[in-house]
């Protein structure tokens, strides 16, 4: 392979950032630094990982002052948006390399994503111990490079001076500008590294340059050679072969795509299969989403990869007929496609200068299906704005609790709060409000809207009398209870006596031995980055509504030991929202 390489380098040295040119064709639009967004935004340079409008649960950390700066002390948050310089103080660095390397692509809630990226994004003192093979700086940009988070990988190694990026680097933030449709610069960036590396990602890279800069026999000569000395890639064998015969390449299978494949995939328009485009991997999802896929882009703005202009531009050039559009409700209720439905009542909701009688109702349908097929997170984004229109009256008391869990789901506390506020107002002459407000009433507690120890009493008692007497009643119970103690909050002693007197409970999902414990560990010493990486890597990918009750309490118990009351808040909203409240 090293005499192959060699080879191969001087066949190519010809090749450099000057030579590489070709004519490329209007590629799909871009990564945004913090989202996908849709083509005609403008990109920030440094990615903003707090919520829409989450003023009431960003966490207020600051950063202090680094007494030594290294390559892997950088970072691209700070102030506010970031965790604490010395977040890995007291934390082995071989844990915090191996516990990195097993965070989750597609964290669970929105909200755990946005504190992942934040794990990731700060700066901060490295951890002390023997290293490893990679870099802190390489890991951190590998796993937001597997989260489809480009924009974010590019800032990063970016923070980093050129003479002091390594390969891993470098190929990190070439994969990235391929994902970006930066053609160019990464067939610079590749022609810049290939002389100095024998790794077979900068011949295979280069091979994909020379074929668009129309230099075929030279790139097929050195992809021989390639496969000749071993190379295994069918994907990128085959996409690469249809490319030099003119041909539309077709992809079947694709369990672990790369940015190489899906640059082929892009340069010779393949056709890729369903069980490709059902593909759940953030990486293929953002690509997909920039080719317009809308199941992809449904996906990609639920679990908050994707911005939901993506959502919203997709639902508008969906056609309807002049009776759908009439009667709306019936038409979406009937609807086999949910994605076709919510396009209706999102076209329908829309509709400039609609009475908000029509918009909360149409709005409200849409809640419920997204509840049914959980696509409430992206639905709710969508609908934020409409929401924030709606002129709240005695007559929309029926449509607060809906708006409220909306906009909460959303990020946008203050507006819920209003919702809230009013209905709670309403509660006190009127009976219907009154039952409502009882039912809603926990997730206020939740996110701060009423925090006397006598109201937290109340609500949680009120709730639980108003619930039937059945085995499903005593699950969400637990739930809740648990949510509300990992919060810090009163639980009352007849509540839980009742819960140990009723059903056993079906057993939910728990961690992986070893990572709660050091979890509430790392809690109770205050070491802050380790609690949040076991956190992380304990919710893992598993919807938080089926993680067992107690490790949820003992994670929101863990956030709030290390300082991060308000992020405790945003996750227990969420977990409440995602099991259905």
């Amino acid at each position: 392979m090293h005499s192959f390489l060699k080879a191969s380098a001087t066949a190519l040295a010809l090749l450099s950032a000057a030579s590489v040119s070709y004519a490329q064709e209007a590629g799909p639009r871009t990564l945004a630094p913090r989202t996908l967004s849709p083509a005609g935004s403008e990109a920030k340079t440094v990615p903003d990982v707090t919520p829409v409008a989450v003023k009431t649960i960003s966490g207020g950390i600051n950063v202090q002052s680094l007494d030594q700066v290294s390559t892997e002390s950088l970072g691209v948050l700070s102030g506010r948006k970031a965790f604490p310089s010395t977040m890995w103080s007291g934390t082995d660095r071989p844990l915090v390399e191996a516990m990195l390397q097993k965070l989750p692509t597609r964290p669970s809630a929105p909200y755990l994503r946005i504190l992942q990226r934040r794990l990731l994004l700060s700066a901060a003192q490295p951890p002390k111990g023997r290293s490893g093979e990679k870099s802190l700086l390489s890991l951190r940009a590998a796993k937001l490079a597997e989260m489809g988070q480009t924009q974010d990988v590019i800032s990063l190694i970016n923070s980093a001076p050129k003479d002091e990026r390594n390969n891993d680097l470098a190929i990190l933030e070439t994969e990235a500008l391929l994902l970006n449709n930066e053609i160019s610069k990464a067939c610079a960036l590749a022609a810049a590294n290939f002389a100095a590396s024998q790794d077979s990602f900068w011949v295979k890279t280069m091979a994909f340059c020379r074929m668009l800069a129309k230099q075929k026999d030279q790139a097929m000569l050195s992809l021989s050679l390639l496969r000749e000395s071993g190379d295994s890639d069918p994907t990128y064998y085959n996409l690469m072969d249809a490319l030099n015969n003119g041909e539309r390449g077709k992809v079947d299978h694709l369990a672990d795509p790369k940015a190489l494949d899906l640059a082929l995939i892009n340069a010779n328009k393949a056709v890729l299969s369903k069980e490709v485009r059902a593909s759940d991997d953030p990486i293929m999802l953002a690509f997909l989403t920039k080719a317009g896929d809308v199941q992809a882009i449904q996906k990609a703005v639920e679990h908050n990869i994707a911005s939901v202009d993506f959502l919203r531009e997709t639902f508008k050039r969906i056609q309807f007929n002049k009776e759908e559009l009439t009667d709306s409700l019936s038409a979406a209720q009937n609807f086999e496609d949910p994605l076709k439905a919510q396009a209706l009542l999102y076209q329908v909701s829309a509709k400039p200068k609609q009475l908000d009688v029509i918009r909360t109702e149409t709005m409200s349908l849409a809640f419920e299906l997204a509840k049914t097929n959980g696509t409430f997170f992206s639905i709710a984004r969508l609908y934020r704005p409409m929401i924030k229109d709606v002129r709240r009256s005695i007559d929309l008391l029926w449509f607060a609790p809906k708006a409220m869990r909306a906009l909460l789901a959303a990020g946008d506390w203050e507006a819920a709060k209003s919702w809230y506020l009013m209905l709670r107002n309403a509660a006190f002459t009127d009976s219907e409000a009154a039952k409502t407000w009882t039912a809603i009433r926990p997730l206020a507690v939740f996110a701060g809207f009423d925090v006397a120890t006598e109201a937290v009493n109340q609500t949680l008692y009120g709730w639980w009398k108003a619930q039937p007497e059945k085995p499903t009643s005593f699950a969400k119970a637990s739930h809740i209870f648990s949510i509300a103690d990992g919060l810090g909050l009163n639980v009352a002693d007849r509540l839980w006596l009742e819960l140990m007197d009723g059903p056993t409970l079906p057993a939910r999902q728990v961690p992986k031995a070893g990572i709660w414990v050091k979890m509430d560990k790392a809690a109770m010493a205050g070491r802050v980055g380790e609690t949040v990486l076991m956190a992380l890597q304990g919710l893992g990918h598993q919807n938080t509504a089926h993680m067992n009750s107690t490790f949820i309490r003992d994670v929101l118990f863990a956030l709030r030991s290390v300082g991060l009351e308000r992020d405790a808040r945003a996750l227990a909203v969420e977990t409440a929202l995602q099991a259905g409240f």
